[in-house]
């Protein structure tokens, strides 16, 4: 997609808002270095309920993170809040190994409420937002955290949701190092220059089509997965 079709970060909040993007589902190189993904996933018979509790519940046990999309989900791990919150994934951190494009990547995803990211204070109150799920992600190889990840559910009018998923890959790096010392290495690595050289050439229709393979996947057998493990299922 053309940049200037792209949402850019300050303003997120427009995820919430249920009109059509001028693009729903592409990927580019902004002017900045930063490569923006969105992808828009239908999730028929998905609801707020079943998200929510797919978060906290996939992580605990490596063989339903391969579930969600096997060949390329390897294994993730939680370390869980150190306060509860709201969303029983607020706070927590997520270590997942999976495969994009060619290379495994082993990630850390700092799971956070929207409004640690730039949406309104009410982002969960809006007309038509089912849930969100958002964070920063991390690579664990190199230990720099580098990316904003979104994921707002719409409702559809029709019992399911519809998904926007958003990326800014390379918005946010930062080497994990001490207080000060890591905001100054990241002041100094946050630039276009930096982020063109370091974010890897096929990383924008990998990463779109890792999401929209994923979550595809997901929508085929949430609703069956919720009914067997989730919180109503009969013991």
């Amino acid at each position: 997609m053309a940049p200037a079709d792209a949402l850019t970060l300050g303003r997120i909040d427009r995820q919430l808002d249920p009109e059509p993007l001028a693009v729903e589902s592409g990927w580019c190189v902004m002017p900045d270095g930063v490569v923006k993904v969105q992808a828009l996933t239908p999730m028929p018979g998905v609801s707020a309920e079943m998200v929510d509790w797919w978060f906290d519940w996939h992580p605990r046990e490596p063989a339903r993170y391969r579930a969600w999309h096997p060949g390329a989900h390897v294994t993730n791990a939680i370390v869980e809040p150190a306060r509860s919150g709201a969303k029983a994934h607020w706070g927590a951190v997520h270590y997942p190994v999976e495969v994009l494009g060619d290379e495994e990547i082993r990630a850390r995803i700092e799971f956070v409420a929207p409004v640690e990211l730039g949406f309104s204070t009410n982002a969960l109150e809006e007309p038509g937002v089912a849930t969100v799920v958002c964070g920063r992600v991390a690579d664990m190889k190199i230990r720099v955290r580098h990316t904003v990840m979104s994921h707002v559910w719409l409702e559809d009018g029709r019992g399911g949701t519809l998904l926007r998923s958003h990326f800014w890959c390379g918005a946010i790096v930062r080497p994990d190092l001490p207080g000060a010392l890591g905001d100054a290495a990241g002041r100094l690595l946050n630039r276009p220059a930096v982020r063109r050289r370091a974010l890897p050439a096929d990383l924008g229709p990998s990463l779109s089509r890792h999401c929209v393979e994923e979550f595809s996947n997901l929508a085929e057998i949430l609703p069956g997965l919720f009914a067997e493990y989730g919180p109503h299922a009969r013991a």
